[in-house]
């Protein structure tokens, strides 16, 4: 029922209500007289009163057929917007489908470990190493790096669990458009490691940088003072000049360090001391060249590297059936890798002194 109050001045009607029931019949307040509303207001016997609420009614139906019709418009645009990219999705899988055979429909697979952008902490990949490891349906892993290198310890503690682990399951290594330094060093660990003729790796080395604001606080006046108990507690200090024995000191560590991943690489891949000497300058090296020196033991990718992982476990696949790769699903993979290798990781980095293989 709705109600409706006007006043009708033209025509000296003074209407305290009109009532519109649920079967289209109209009633004044002033008395229990009915209208029925018809195409033609004025054949309405009832006068100014029913004329008026004909009127309301009208337009209160074609307002409710404009709301409805645009209620489903704008229904039908968010489900088309929603369905679209499905069915093209579901359209382009089924023409690929026509040409390349279905991955292989069991639940054994070989786990994809990521290592992408700067080293600077080992804490998930290590998590993934040993998750595949324990899991009886994952035949082996394969390690997929794109890193220029990074902090030495989250690269040696890669290094070493997956030389540990890859004694459990087969593992192999896939360099990608660069695995240098630490790249190469968590790769090291590895039963055989594949690369691309392009690939960017090598950079044997380690590297040491420090700020050193002396000169700047000497002009404007400020000062650190530092207690300390002993001479090299405040080794690598930016705000005094660096002495002879701080050099000599962190000159020691980053030589330590070196012969460490010298060692590595001499044990990993069984390559003479010398030769491993001779490049390990900090050189970026190619994938080709990789191949001569015995860095690399072929070309291939993360599927090749997991059909050989297939034929480790005792399971080799049919020449057109694909791997079953399974990856470590993580919703919030774009954001940590914001802060790993954005604007925000980079200023980290600057203020954060550090051994680094890169």
């Amino acid at each position: 029922m709705v109600s409706y109050q006007a006043d009708v001045s033209s025509s000296s009607v003074r209407i305290n209500s009109i009532f519109i029931a649920a079967d289209g019949s109209i009633r004044s307040g002033r008395g229990s007289q009915a209208c029925s509303l018809g195409n033609n207001p004025w054949s309405i016997e009832c006068g100014a009163p029913c004329y008026i609420a004909h009127n309301l009614f009208r337009e209160i139906l074609v307002m409710k057929g404009y709301l409805t019709w645009l209620a489903k418009f704008i229904t039908g645009a968010v489900v088309l917007a929603f369905c679209i990219p499905f069915l093209l999705a579901g359209l382009v899988g089924a023409i690929s489908g026509s040409a390349v055979k279905a991955p292989v429909k069991s639940a054994k697979g070989v786990a994809v470990v990521e290592i992408e952008g700067m080293i600077i902490d080992s804490k998930k990949i290590l998590e993934e190493l040993y998750k595949h490891s324990a899991n009886d349906d994952v035949l082996g892993i394969v390690l997929d790096i794109n890193s220029p290198g990074g902090a030495v310890g989250p690269s040696q503690a890669i290094y070493s669990t997956v030389r540990a682990l890859a004694e459990r399951k087969p593992t192999i290594a896939v360099m990608g458009s660069v695995a240098a330094s630490g790249g190469l060093y968590a790769a090291l660990g590895a039963k055989k490691i594949l690369a691309q003729p392009g690939t960017l790796t090598g950079s044997i080395g380690v590297i040491l940088q420090l700020p050193n604001f002396s000169k700047i606080a000497d002009q404007y006046g400020f000062q650190m003072i530092t207690i300390k108990s002993g001479e090299l507690k405040d080794v690598g200090n930016s705000f005094r000049p660096m002495t002879k024995s701080d050099r000599d000191f962190l000159q020691a560590s980053v030589d330590k360090v070196r012969e460490e991943f010298v060692d590595a690489v001499v044990s990993g891949r069984g390559i003479e001391r010398d030769v491993v000497d001779s490049i390990g300058d900090g050189r970026i090296i190619l994938g080709s060249e990789a191949l001569e020196y015995g860095m690399i033991d072929g070309y291939g990718t993360i599927y090749d590297a997991s059909r050989e992982i297939y034929e480790m476990a005792g399971v080799p696949l049919d020449q057109e059936a694909i791997p079953n790769l399974i990856y470590e699903k993580d919703q919030f993979s774009q954001l940590k890798k914001f802060f790993r290798e954005g604007v925000f990781a980079d200023l980290l980095n600057s203020i954060s002194p550090r051994l680094e293989l890169r």
